[in-house]
Formats: C-alpha cells, structure tokens, sequence
C-alpha cells in the first residue's frame, strides 16, 4: 500500500438485521485517505454516511450490525480484524470522531473537563492535574469563553454550540491523524 495513505476503505458493505428484516446501509464503499488530505463524502440523509465513519472506528453494535464485506486498513493493518484493545487505542488517539449530535455523545454526569481530560490520560498518559490543565487549554483553543471556570460544567449547562466545540476539543486534544467530523 502506497505509504501516503493513512485510511483505505474498500468495498465495505453493512446490514443491520432488524424485527423488519434485512437492512443494507453501505454497500460497496471504497476511498483512499491520503496524508495531509481533506476528504468529504457526501450523500443523502440515510444513505450510510455515519454507518461509514462509526464502522471506521469499530463503533458499530453488532449485532444487530453486520460487516460482511471489505475492509478497513488503517497504515496497513484491518481494523475490521484489531483487538478491542488495539482498536481502544486508534479511537481517540489517531484516528477522532465529532459526532454529528453531542448532546448524545457526551456523557451527562461527567464535566466536559473530565470528558476531554480523560481522553488525553488515556492516550498521552497524563496525571489528573496535567489532564485538567490540557482540558482547559483546549476549551480556550476553540473558543470557549472562560475554559477555567467551564470545565467544570455539565454538558447540560453548555449551549449546542458550546457543546459542539466541547467535542472538537475533545476530538483534536491528542492530535489524531485522522479526523472525522459526521456533520449534516
């Protein structure tokens, strides 16, 4: 594989089994994501965008979903095929996700501090105090107004817009190489 392709979707097909019956959400997606590249896909409400981006990041339940087809390689290796360990490490740390909702995405109980924190110790293995001072700088750097006193707050207590930078701090704190942002 080209060593400039960070990302290689290829002919991945996905089905959710449901009461109703069969479901096919992505059939037959192939893309390449090279190395300092800006890549878009686009498609409809439906058509398998977000079913994509989570299968990347081995988000999907399953069941009831069902990869049946293709492969994700990620420098090489299947994801389809890595640990839940490995695949622990890639989530987060080279490869982020901002959801298209964080309002879902976060966790109510905990302080957006603590959610962008706790991804930075994971990956970068920082103490709690260090985790707390990276949450608060990243806050600022998106434009948070005041990140020493919010990262205190509860998600409920941000506006959507608020909320929406929350994630893309959280999304950008360990610097993935590769950043999926599942916008409508």
């Amino acid at each position: 594989m080209d060593p400039k392709i960070l990302l290689r979707v290829d002919d991945l097909a996905i089905r959710f089994r449901t009461e109703d019956g069969i479901v096919q959400a992505v059939n037959g997606v192939t893309f390449d994501i090279h190395r300092g590249e800006v890549f878009s896909v686009v498609g409809e409400s439906g058509s398998g965008k977000s079913v994509t981006a989570m299968s990347i990041l081995g988000l999907l339940p399953t069941p009831p979903a069902d990869v049946y087809r293709g492969t994700i390689t990620w420098r090489g290796e299947n994801l389809l095929e890595a640990s839940p360990e490995r695949m622990q490490d890639v989530r987060g740390g080279e490869i982020a996700m901002i959801f298209q909702d964080p309002l879902t995405a976060l966790n109510p109980v905990l302080t957006i501090g603590r959610q962008v924190g706790e991804m930075v110790q994971q990956h970068e293995g920082l103490t709690k105090k260090q985790a707390r001072t990276k949450a608060i700088e990243m806050l600022g750097l998106v434009g948070i107004p005041q990140p020493e006193s919010r990262v205190d707050m509860h998600p409920h207590e941000f506006s959507g817009g608020m909320r929406q930078r929350a994630m893309i701090a959280m999304s950008i704190a360990n610097e993935p190489d590769v950043l999926i942002a599942d916008e409508e």
